[in-house]
């Protein structure tokens, strides 16, 4: 009986680590496409900003630079982890 336990228990684990993996790679295709939203933004301010132009525009692309190197790290984060933890 115990090992029925142990099995669901896996199966359990396996589940939640695919639903992760599933949810991580629909954010990293959202994430693509709000970085290119925030360059389009940044080169906006940019070119029509004005005189404060490109104090604004750099914060668009520093914000869409680290927010897509972030988000695309986190599949190494994930691997990282799934492979330091032991059951």
């Amino acid at each position: 009986m115990k090992y029925f336990a142990d099995h669901s228990m896996f199966a359990a684990i396996s589940n939640l680590q695919s639903t992760g993996a599933s949810i991580l790679s629909a954010m990293q295709l959202l994430g693509i496409v709000s970085a290119a939203i925030a360059f389009g933004i940044g080169a906006y301010h940019l070119i029509w900003g004005g005189v404060r132009g490109r104090q604004s525009s750099i914060v668009w692309f520093i914000g869409g630079a680290v927010g897509l190197v972030v988000l695309m790290g986190a599949t190494a984060i994930a691997e990282y982890i799934d492979s330091q933890v032991i059951f």
